[in-house]
């Protein structure tokens, strides 16, 4: 059986056309120049961008700089005279002992102080929940009920093992029943079946 191709297929399978301006590959890098470009004039733009760079007219400075007349006869204000102070940084975790295990006395403020009732009722211990119970003891008594109650008939049956003689060794449960090659599927299920309408797209054949 021979296969055609569509128009489609024969159209998307050509390959790109090339640009129209495109001549090809130049044969090599050297060319002639035109009279035109020979003859040409430069522009005032031209001219000043083929100048080239001035040297920096300060490149060797002294590494020393030299400080103003005003510079040297300035007062400080009150306010920057207060922040040049260097920041007093005191420890608050560090122990000024002299040997190891230096004893350090409370001093007499702290033991004459009185704690005020916020803080008072910060050093309360939390309370336990209303429902909290203590830990359950590992023994305890059975009560006289649990003792004496009877099981139902329902659960009689669940708790029985299953017996040997229900169990079919030859068990195949990729078999189709007999009854269910037989089904009949229900409106309700054939309506459920059919495919949304907005999904469905009939086929192309060309």
């Amino acid at each position: 059986m021979l296969l055609v191709a569509s128009a489609r297929v024969q159209e998307l399978s050509r390959h790109r056309p090339l640009h129209s301006a495109w001549k090809g590959d130049r044969i090599t890098p050297v060319w002639p120049v035109s009279n035109g470009a020979k003859n040409a004039t430069a522009t005032e733009r031209i001219i000043t961008l083929c100048e080239a760079k001035k040297i920096y007219a300060f490149l060797d400075r002294s590494p020393y700089t030299e400080v103003s007349l005003g510079a040297r006869s300035v007062t400080a204000s009150s306010r920057l005279e207060m922040l040049a102070k260097p920041k007093i940084k005191e420890d608050r975790f560090g122990i000024k002992e002299t040997e190891w295990g230096q004893y350090i006395p409370v001093p007499y403020a702290a033991m004459k102080a009185r704690a005020t009732e916020r803080i008072e009722s910060l050093a309360q211990n939390k309370p336990y929940h209303k429902d909290f119970k203590d830990e359950r003891p590992v023994q305890w008594p059975v009560s006289e009920s649990a003792l004496k109650v009877l099981p139902t008939v329902r659960l009689q049956q669940l708790s029985r093992p299953r017996s040997r003689t229900m169990i079919k060794d030859d068990y195949d449960p990729y078999k189709v029943t007999f009854a269910a090659r037989k089904a009949r599927a229900t409106p309700r299920l054939e309506e459920l079946c059919v495919p949304l309408a907005r999904k469905v797209r009939s086929k192309k054949i060309v």
